[in-house]
């Protein structure tokens, strides 16, 4: 592969990673893609899979939260005869 071609490649596949949002540890992914599609044939990388995040509640709404709910009534013990 000539300089110039790898260059090529390289700005290629910096464009793919851009557009498929900059996933982690795929960039042998993009590298191939994009020289598969300099040759002529075209691949398509697959997107990364959305990753999974938690919404935390502000203490404050655990503490309102809390304080809303309704205590139990005690149980009462039953009497041995």
């Amino acid at each position: 592969m000539t300089q110039n071609s790898e260059a090529e490649v390289r700005d290629l596949a910096y464009h793919l990673w851009v557009e498929a949002g900059k996933p982690v540890g795929r960039d042998l992914d993009f590298w191939l893609a994009a020289e598969q599609r300099l040759t002529g044939s075209s691949v398509e990388v697959e997107p990364p899979a959305p990753a999974k995040t938690r919404t935390a509640k502000p203490k404050a709404a655990k503490a309102a939260s809390a304080e809303d709910k309704p205590k139990a009534a005690p149980r009462r013990r039953a009497k041995a005869n």
